[in-house]
């Protein structure tokens, strides 16, 4: 591997310890969700417990557009660096204290730099990728997500309320000491007009010392983007930019309606509810290996097979999946069927959801936010949809207990079922291909071809 190429792996990956840090933030109620409501210290209820887990989504829903915003005007770097702190404050209350009142101020605290990551990291790592390399880059950002979580997982059984916390507490340190020698993106940098600076970036990621071309294309790209100076305005009533904002809301809902958050957050309660053969807990960290394992698997097929098969195939994936793990619980809790023969219908139903998942929703939202918006428009548009895949999220993990103790966890699983369905259907009609196109306005970019054909042909016609 070439050194260029190497830099690019390598300031992605330090760059997207920031999504482990949310991974392992996001998650870490999961591992003692039953301990929580059985400990008669912490004297919860389920009711409580449904609340704290939920109410990470209020930060969120707070910080994305601000934190878009902010990109643009501090660069993606600084931005970025904000995550280590948030999380270090939120770790830091949990052990001091156990009231619900400050444990939700920690979880809106980790909230705040969950939607951070989500909204900048993918346009960090965009802006400094080659574009044969930025779906493979873009899609490590759900295997570092899950990297975290499965940290959680593995810890969180075998500790103390207060050794778990205090063990979670080095993350932010780790992230914030590596990432601060890291380089801000060309992108940014001609967007403040220094120019020189970008190209010295540039030259350090790529493999060739000859990189004026791409930076004029850079340029033009930004000189275009940015005298657009209504970034709301053009996100709404340009053609070519609301219609690719349309398709990733489309792939947003699909990614979090469909379950994902409620799967990481109540994996202990959703296996204590079945005739698992392992104890909740020991399940949860399968999954977690599991979701682990097909992310990295998944980094590498955008670039491939394309985002448009992967997502459908994905969408109808996770259909199928959720309708056959609804109809296990629903034989469970429902009938006076002896489920314990068909207890592989829940295995298989969830393993198929991770693999579905994880090859088209998860990775290829934060690819598509970063790759199908122009400079002047990525950062709003991130922070729009980050702010909205919160409230996405806010619904269904609230929801989860009150369905399952009104109607049933089944229940659950085919709202999410019917959820990838109708999204697979909308995106048949919508979905364009952007694998291996350079960023920006993927949608322009084969109109300008068009019209630049026609005109030729015009122009042959008349001098004939």
């Amino acid at each position: 591997m070439r050194r260029g190429t190497l830099r690019q792996y390598v300031i992605t990956g330090i760059s997207q310890l920031s999504v482990l840090l949310v991974g392992a933030a996001y998650c870490w109620f999961e591992p003692i969700t039953l301990r929580l409501t059985q400990d008669s210290q912490l004297n919860m209820t389920s009711e409580d417990v449904s609340w704290l887990i939920s109410i990470i989504e209020l930060g969120s829903l707070a910080s994305p557009v601000l934190a878009g915003y902010m990109s643009d005007r501090l660069g993606r770097k600084m931005v970025l660096l904000s995550i280590g702190p948030l999380c270090l404050i939120g770790w830091l209350i949990v052990p001091l204290s156990m009231s619900v009142l400050w444990l939700s101020v920690a979880r809106v605290l980790q909230g705040l730099a969950t939607g951070v990551a989500y909204t900048v990291q993918p346009i960090y790592t965009a802006e400094i990728a080659e574009p044969k390399l930025r779906g493979r880059l873009s899609g490590a950002f759900q295997t570092a997500f899950y990297v975290g979580t499965l940290f959680v997982f593995s810890i969180g059984p075998y500790m103390s309320y207060e050794n778990y916390a205090y063990a979670c507490v080095p993350i932010p340190f780790i992230f914030t000491a590596i990432f601060l020698y890291c380089p801000e993106t060309p992108y940014y940098l001609l967007m403040k007009g220094k120019e020189e600076e970008a190209r010295i970036v540039l030259r350090y990621f790529r493999d060739t010392s000859d990189i004026e071309d791409e930076l004029a294309k850079m340029k033009v790209s930004v000189k275009e983007e940015m005298s657009e100076t209504n970034s709301w305005r053009t996100l709404f009533f340009d053609k070519n930019e609301r219609k690719a904002f349309i398709i990733v809301q489309i792939v947003c809902v699909a990614k979090f309606m469909t379950g994902m958050a409620v799967i990481v957050n109540y994996a202990v309660e959703t296996f204590s509810r079945s005739e698992s053969f392992l104890p909740p807990g020991e399940m949860s960290i399968i999954l977690g290996v599991l979701l682990t394992a097909i992310a990295v698997l998944s980094a590498f097929l955008s670039d491939w097979i394309g985002r448009k098969p992967l997502l459908l195939v994905s969408c109808f994936g996770c259909f199928a999946a959720h309708l056959l793990t609804g109809l296990y619980y629903y034989f469970h809790e429902k009938t006076s069927i002896d489920t314990k023969p068909y207890v592989w219908m829940l295995y298989l139903g969830l393993t198929l959801y991770c693999f579905f998942s994880d090859i088209g929703l998860g990775p290829l939202l934060q690819t598509l936010q970063s790759e199908m918006f122009g400079a002047s428009t990525r950062g709003l548009a991130g922070g729009i949809t980050e702010a909205l895949a919160a409230f996405y999220c806010f619904i269904t993990l609230k929801a989860y207990t009150p369905v399952n103790e009104s109607i049933g966890v089944y229940m659950n699983f085919w709202f999410y079922s019917a959820m990838g369905l109708i999204n697979g259907l909308l995106l048949v009609w919508l979905m364009y291909e952007t694998a291996g196109k350079t960023i920006g306005q993927m949608e322009k970019t084969k109109e300008k071809k068009v019209h630049s054909e026609e005109g030729v042909r015009l122009g042959n016609f008349t001098s004939e």
